[in-house]
């Protein structure tokens, strides 16, 4: 498994998952949990940080997002004085320190405040005789010292001039890693300078998760709900995305993954690409009895998109459900003493899980697990997948294909058996170009809506290159 660990944030991240669920399966978390920082983390000396104390500080409060605690109510609790809520969080779920569904947090103490918005000349100047940034600034706020262009901060007016009048681009712009990701700029700073999140504005798509090299933005973790109802005797069905094609490595093939499931306690397990199919079959249909234009999407975020940055387009919007919602749904009607646990590169599915049980009044979607909890509890477990069993596989190439951008209105368009004509929001820096479009085109239109940029196998919880992904996945639709 650690060949599929991108970077030293999310090796940080599993292996404080993995450490986590291993204690909780052997019963030992309780009794650990005072000193689960120094379990994780031993010695006097930093591992991530040039600082054992504050490295410390902030795997504290990573842990605390991990199991859902409320952030503010916490932050200044040590783990020991949170113990006895171990068992109301993941036995009853009733807790009033528990969060309250926020789906992508920043943990204050590992932000690095970044500086954003600012010019700075590197040394890259050559202190030509041309000074081009010189002139062209407005402010007067570029000096010339010791051989090389100094911008003075409180004359700057971040107006960039400067930065493209030079020849040698040797100016630039320094913006934070969380900021630039957000394409909805719903990243903002508190008083502190310190990274915050616009709910108002913020889709839960993860972007800024993934780009912080400080691994200061997190998400609550689903994992030890699961463990719990497993080691409690609850049958659980896992149902998986398609984007896991390939996440666990070449060698592990779609049967071996289903194989997997079951090997980690599951009562069983079920390829989402079911649900795919169902899904196209429905909007096909919508389509035919309404002709006209239709949003057809797998991605909560894209639909949030919609509601909070351009509501006029909300008329568009399938009534199908997802992919994830339409098999969830089929199994509980046929499973109803049944939990349902989701597996997918996304972190926008907790939040479409718990609007979709509270539109249906009911648990349809119990539970949601990421790609990089699995990870976590595969190598808790040290389970090699590729000695497993092949089991059977199902789902069409099309549903297969709703994984990566173009792959879900190919789906419906097949189904529907007429030309139609399909636009791609292929990330959500092309939703206003995408909808623009969208609403000059005429019936039989499909706008396929992807909240990442080459859809679900560039989700925030992948374990794997999203081009190798995409050779794998055309692989296993291939074979269908």
């Amino acid at each position: 498994m650690r060949n599929f660990v991108f970077n030293k944030a999310m090796e940080l991240r599993r292996d404080t998952l993995k450490t986590i669920v291993s204690l909780y399966e052997k019963d030992l978390l309780r009794e650990k949990f005072p000193k689960l920082v120094r379990e994780i983390l031993p010695g006097d000396n930093p591992v991530y940080r040039n600082n054992i104390y504050r490295e410390r500080e902030i795997l504290k409060q990573r842990i605390k997002i991990y199991l859902d605690f409320d952030y503010e109510k916490t932050r200044d609790l040590e783990l020991f004085e949170l113990v006895d809520h171990l068992d109301s969080k993941f036995f009853h779920k009733k807790d009033e320190l528990r969060g309250k569904h926020k789906y992508v947090r920043v943990i204050k103490e590992a932000c690095d405040v970044c500086p954003s918005g600012k010019f700075y000349a590197t040394d890259l100047c050559r202190n030509c005789i041309a000074h081009n940034c010189t002139n062209v600034c407005p402010r007067d706020a570029i000096v010339f010292e010791e051989g090389r262009a100094k911008i003075i901060s409180e004359k700057c007016i971040g107006c960039g001039l400067c930065a493209k009048s030079c020849d040698y681009y040797a100016i630039v712009k320094l913006e934070r890693p969380c900021e630039r990701a957000c394409t909805l700029k719903a990243i903002t700073k508190d008083e502190k300078g310190a990274a915050d999140i616009n709910k108002d504005k913020c889709v839960a798509c993860g972007a800024c998760h993934v780009a912080c090299p400080f691994g200061a933005i997190e998400s609550p973790t689903q994992i030890l709900d699961v463990v719990h109802a497993i080691k409690n005797k609850d049958e659980v069905i896992a149902i998986y995305a398609p984007a896991i094609v390939s996440q666990f490595g070449h060698a592990v093939s779609p049967g071996k993954i289903k194989a997997l499931f079951k090997k980690l306690g599951f009562s069983d397990a079920m390829e989402v690409a079911v649900g795919a199919d169902m899904v196209a079959e429905e909007e096909a249909e919508i389509l035919k009895e309404n002709p006209g234009k239709m949003t057809t999407s797998c991605c909560p975020s894209f639909y949030s998109y919609i509601k909070k940055h351009q509501p006029e387009m909300e008329k568009y919007i399938s009534h199908a459900p997802s992919p994830m919602a339409a098999l969830a749904e089929h199994l509980k009607e046929k499973y109803p003493d049944k939990k349902i646990a989701f597996i997918g590169p996304c972190i926008a599915k907790k939040m479409e899980a718990d609007k979709y049980n509270v539109l249906k009044d009911k648990k349809v979607v119990d539970y949601v697990l990421t790609f990089t909890d699995v990870a976590s509890w595969i190598e808790a477990r040290e389970l090699d997948i590729s000695t497993l069993p092949e089991d059977d596989v199902l789902g069409t190439s099309f549903g297969w294909g709703f994984a990566h951008t173009g792959g879900v209105a190919n789906a419906v368009a097949e189904k529907l058996d007429k030309d139609v004509k399909v636009i791609h929001m292929n990330g959500l820096a092309e939703g206003k170009e995408s909808f623009a479009a969208f609403e000059k085109a005429g019936d039989y239109t499909l706008l396929e809506g992807m909240g990442c940029r080459g859809g679900c196998i560039a989700g925030p919880s992948i374990l794997q290159n999203p081009k190798v992904a995409r050779v794998m996945l055309m692989k296993v639709g291939s074979k269908k």
